[in-house]
């Protein structure tokens, strides 16, 4: 991508209609850039895209719809948008989910959190992936999140659905742990191809995240949960900031030209940021490539999906 001629580049931002997703959607329409968000609810996708161009002035803002919880969708999102546009420059993994207590599973019957915040971007990445190339210098933006430090014991690799035991933020750290073994494997794999691939964390924003729909809660169960605070692991917690805060370091990845070229790190505040020891360990991050792939290809629908 030349970060000169932003005007020129195409952009999807998942999960683009609230919060950080539609705050990282302003920034890049406010320079310019043609940009595609996306929503599981047409009524609110279509208002986040009225927002947008109002508080930009820009008319280069699209949506098309895209839930992460079914391949189907992911799919069908992906034909959509290669067949209306001939650029793909960035795209944001942006979306996520955060459990609330109960345990749901995608329409593949996933545990929500890894089958949308790592399985179904994963998918999604590596559908769009032929055209990212095509357009290089190119890049994917990963958005984790530092509670990935609560994941302490790592990718719980014997019972990836939680089907035994769950807890909510444990749940949540272990799909923002994935997103950056993902992350990580995916750069390596993809180095000197011209697309770049970098991870964030986006700090403690104020925002709705993933909210849970009535069809979601038909594949719900309720978990006894393991008792866990947050600030035990993280430390105490500052307020909250506002999801425009929260969306620079996303903003910056996608269109600095500060970050051309660089590829596989993890950036905090639009500054890269050591990993933790267990966050970098890559024979954890090849294992995860390796079960994502199988579970993937298991659920092949109408094109296989498979990651290369």
């Amino acid at each position: 991508m030349d970060t000169g001629d932003l005007p020129a580049a195409t952009m999807v931002v998942t999960g683009g209609n609230t919060g950080i997703g539609l705050e990282t959607a302003v920034g890049l329409a406010g320079r310019g850039v043609r940009v595609v968000i996306t929503a599981r609810d047409p009524e609110r996708g279509a208002s986040a895209v009225a927002a947008i161009r109002q508080r930009t002035g820009s008319d280069r803002v699209d949506v098309l719809p895209l839930d992460l919880a079914s391949f189907d969708s992911i799919r069908s999102f992906a034909t959509m948008l290669l067949d209306r546009y001939d650029r793909l420059d960035v795209l944001i993994n942006n979306a996520g989910l955060a459990p609330d207590g109960r345990r749901w599973e995608t329409a593949e019957g996933f545990e929500a959190a890894f089958g949308v915040n790592h399985l179904g971007h994963a998918l999604l990445t590596h559908l769009l992936l032929d055209r990212l190339g095509e357009c290089a210098p190119s890049r994917v933006v990963v958005v984790s999140s530092g509670a990935y430090r609560m994941a302490g014991d790592g990718i719980c690799f014997h019972d990836l659905q939680h089907e035994g035991e769950f807890h909510s933020l444990g749940v949540y750290a272990e799909s923002k742990l994935a997103n950056i073994y993902y992350t990580l494997e995916l750069a390596e794999r993809l180095e000197g191809s011209g697309v770049t691939v970098n991870a964030l964390n986006p700090g403690h924003v104020a925002s709705r995240l993933g909210q849970t729909r009535p069809e979601d809660l038909a594949r719900a169960t309720v978990r006894p949960q393991v008792p866990h605070r947050i600030d035990e692991v993280l430390g105490p917690l500052p307020e909250p900031v506002d999801p425009a805060v929260g969306a620079r370091t996303s903003v910056f990845l996608a269109t600095s030209p500060e970050v051309e070229g660089v590829n596989g790190s993890f950036f905090s505040r639009c500054r890269a940021e050591p990993l933790t020891r267990l966050a970098g360990d890559r024979e954890a991050s090849r294992r995860l490539w390796d079960e994502s792939e199988r579970l993937i290809a298991g659920h092949p629908g109408r094109g296989n999906g498979r990651p290369d």
